[in-house]
């Protein structure tokens, strides 16, 4: 916490310090990176701070434009069968959050 009672950042802020040094490509492992700690028990520092960082990567990788093209990779990339069980599992959490995010249309389905 810092003096003010308000939670600490650090990972959001070195995410934020990179974001325009990293490609899209980058970016979005980083944006992996963010979910996995967020499912599950281990963090770096607070849950709060890896959802906060997890959301600077989102909107930035959103407005750039790069999402729906990693949806497009993703969905490829589990059809091929060729990802093991690190990159399925991630690549699964990350279409089921783009599926909330973006729920399919009948113009899209």
């Amino acid at each position: 916490m810092t003096e003010t009672g308000e939670p600490e950042l650090t990972v959001y802020r070195r995410h934020l310090a990179q974001l325009l040094k990293r490609d899209a490509s980058e970016n979005f492992r980083a944006l992996l990176v963010q979910a996995r700690h967020i499912t599950g028990t281990s963090h770096e520092t607070t849950l709060y701070d890896h959802q906060q960082a997890f959301r600077l990567l989102w909107r930035h990788l959103e407005r750039s434009g790069y999402l729906p093209r990693a949806h497009r990779d993703a969905r490829a990339r589990l059809a091929s069968g060729h990802p093991g069980p690190a990159e399925r599992a991630d690549l699964e959490l990350f279409l089921t959050v783009y599926g909330q995010v973006h729920p399919p249309t009948a113009a899209r389905a």
